[in-house]
This record gives structure tokens, C-alpha cells and sequence, in this order.
């Protein structure tokens, strides 16, 4: 009777992970243009990459699957080691002590139905953390090897990650090389994506607004979102015609891409650029997860 107990709990545990897993679009990459000629100075110069078939998650990672991860490894994130998150209010940003992925951006406990919303307060560690666990869960090769003073990660495996900054774009402009769209779908910014001019200040729960052609929601705007690259102003000059481009191969800080509910358009044009430190945490950063579709080197 002791082991059919354990066996209905190890299926109930997976059936819960299957449900929770992120649902991802396939995306058949290419030729790409990436940057914006009339951006920021970072956004240029425009330059072609070449991206390889991969996979990524139609919406952010909810904080009903992030939770999953919680409660299968006991994991904790940088907020609760440390000194908590950044929380939003009348008097702007400031850190709380004891914040974490269980709050919403405002500092307050989020009640279980609304376990549909971004998983907010995590470190980009955090996001690479829960992308091993879920390959883990699916049989897949790990990406991420962490060291005690260093990430180490390989890019050719087949597991979960952060998408590339070039994935990302990519996904963003659906994969149109010349005359993208500036926001992430077909349509004005209020109609594809949360932002300050119809958020009420205040994060959403996901894929309530327009999708892109590709079916991926959220791109522009809700909560930035982490990518796998190392920040660098100056590195479009070197990735002039890169095959699948990962940023440089060290650095200070990671690039977050997308806007939030906090920003203005500005910040939510799919060309935009910003970066944080890894162990960067607050109510408007989120992530996404992505990983190589292998069977294009077949």
C-alpha cells in the first residue's frame, strides 16, 4: 500500500508539472535585421543575424508555475536569501524587506486566484534556476551550470532557458527582417500590451491582450523580461551578420527587453533595450522561457 501511495503521489506531482509547463510556439528563424535606425544609441547599428529554428513561451512564466518549482525543490530565490524586492507605491520605488515572488508589485501577499499574473521579484539566477528545473522535468539536457562565482551555459543543449536577445526580437517582430512593426504585434501599443497609458499602474495577469502573428502575448509591455545576454552598449558593431548571437561573453549585467506596466512606449518597442544586474529583482521584471528546436540539425 506504501508504494501505490507513492506512485499516485509521484503522478499526481507530474501531472501537476505537465499542467503547469509553459506552452510554447515553435518559430522557424532566419535571416533577421535587428535593431531600430532611429532608437536609442544601443539600438544600432541595424545589422543581419542569422537565427536558428527554437522554441519559445507564448506568455511570461506565471506565478502558478513558478510555484510548482517552488514546491518541488524547496528552492529559494535572491529576494528571500537577501534583502527582499523593489516595491511600487505613491512615493515610487523602494525595497522591502521579506518581498518576494509571492507578492504582487505593490508589496501585497497575491491571493492564489490570481496565480495567473507574471511571477514577479525574481533574479535573473532565479529565472535560469527554474529553466534547469524544467528541463529536468522534461528529459531535456540542463543549459545552465552554475559555478561558485560564475554561470556557465550551453546554448547547444536542447533544454529550457532565457531567450537570446536576437531570439527575442525576433519573436517580438515575428520574424520580419525590414519594416517591423515598432511594438511586438499588429496593432497600437493599448491593444497588445499593458503599459502606463492603460495599466492603472499596476501588473496584469497573462495573454489578456492581443496576440503577435506568432501567437505570443505580452511582448510589449506587463513586465520586462530577462534574456540570456550579457549586456554590452556597443555590441551590434561586433554581431554584423553573427549566426544565433548570445551577447558577449562576459559582463556586468544582463539585458531585459520589452517594457512594462510601468513604462511608457518608449520603453516597449520591441527594438528597446535595458539591463539590470542578475540579481536584480523588482514588481515589474518577469520572465519568459525559450529553448533550441535540435531537430533542425538533423
Amino acid at each position: 500500500m506504501k508504494k501505490i501511495a507513492l506512485l499516485l503521489l509521484f503522478f499526481l506531482l507530474l501531472s501537476q508539472v505537465i499542467f503547469t509547463q509553459p506552452e510554447m510556439v515553435a518559430l522557424q528563424g532566419g535571416a533577421f535585421v535587428m535593431g531600430f535606425a532611429h532608437g536609442d544609441d544601443d539600438e544600432t547599428p541595424l545589422h543581419r543575424v542569422e537565427i536558428s529554428r527554437f522554441f519559445m513561451a507564448k506568455t511570461e512564466v506565471t506565478a502558478a508555475q513558478f510555484e510548482v518549482f517552488i514546491d518541488s525543490t524547496g528552492y529559494q530565490t535572491d529576494a528571500e536569501l537577501g534583502d527582499g524586492s523593489y516595491t511600487w507605491d505613491s512615493l515610487g520605488w523602494h525595497k522591502m524587506d521579506r518581498l518576494n515572488w509571492r507578492h504582487t508589485e505593490t508589496g501585497h501577499l497575491r491571493p492564489r486566484q490570481d496565480y495567473n499574473y507574471p511571477a514577479l521579484h525574481v533574479s535573473w539566477y532565479d529565472a535560469a534556476h527554474y529553466c534547469n528545473w524544467l528541463s529536468d522535468m522534461a528529459g531535456l539536457e540542463r543549459v545552465y551550470r552554475f559555478l561558485p562565482d560564475s554561470v556557465m551555459a550551453d546554448l547547444m543543449a536542447d533544454g529550457f532557458r532565457l531567450p537570446t536577445e536576437a531570439e527575442w526580437e525576433y519573436a517580438a517582430a515575428w520574424g520580419i527582417s525590414t519594416q517591423k512593426s515598432v511594438y511586438a504585434g499588429a496593432g497600437s501599443l493599448g491593444v497588445l500590451g499593458w503599459y502606463s497609458g492603460n495599466a492603472m499602474r499596476r501588473v496584469h495577469p497573462v495573454a489578456q491582450k492581443q496576440a503577435n502573428l506568432l501567437g505570443i502575448y505580452d511582448l510589449s509591455g506587463n513586465v520586462w523580461e530577462w534574456c540570456h545576454d550579457w549586456y554590452d552598449k556597443n555590441y551590434y558593431e561586433q554581431a554584423k551578420g553573427a549566426v544565433n548571437p548570445a551577447g558577449p561573453v562576459a559582463g556586468e549585467v544582463r539585458v531585459l527587453r520589452g517594457g512594462s506596466w510601468n513604462n511608457s512606449g518608449k520603453h516597449c518597442r520591441i527594438a528597446n533595450r535595458t539591463s539590470r544586474f542578475p540579481d536584480f529583482r523588482d514588481g515589474s521584471v518577469g520572465f519568459r522561457v525559450a529553448r533550441l528546436d535540435k531537430s533542425s540539425n538533423d
